[in-house]
């Protein structure tokens, strides 16, 4: 599973979100404006200072750059049927 931490006004939080639908990637979406889930983020990994912030399989990707390197490498062309 896929956890996008982000917020409304941020575009890469939108592009994230995106690239996981593109792929076919199942994924929650937490709205740090929403003060459980940013205090959520915060206890999953303090120094973070930017959103979007993504986690896979509870290990954390980073931001969208991250993100995005992480499913050409895990997934390439291949969408969810690369599991």
């Amino acid at each position: 599973m896929i956890v996008i931490y982000g917020k409304d006004n941020c575009h890469w939080c939108q592009e994230a979100k995106k690239l996981a639908e593109q792929y076919g990637l199942k994924y929650q979406y937490k709205n740090t404006l929403f003060e459980d889930y940013r205090t959520e983020m915060f206890e999953k990994y303090p120094e973070v200072k930017t959103v979007p912030q993504i986690w896979w399989n509870n290990r954390h990707i980073g931001g969208y750059a991250e993100f995005a390197k992480e499913i050409e490498n895990t997934l390439g062309d291949y969408g969810q049927s690369a599991f």
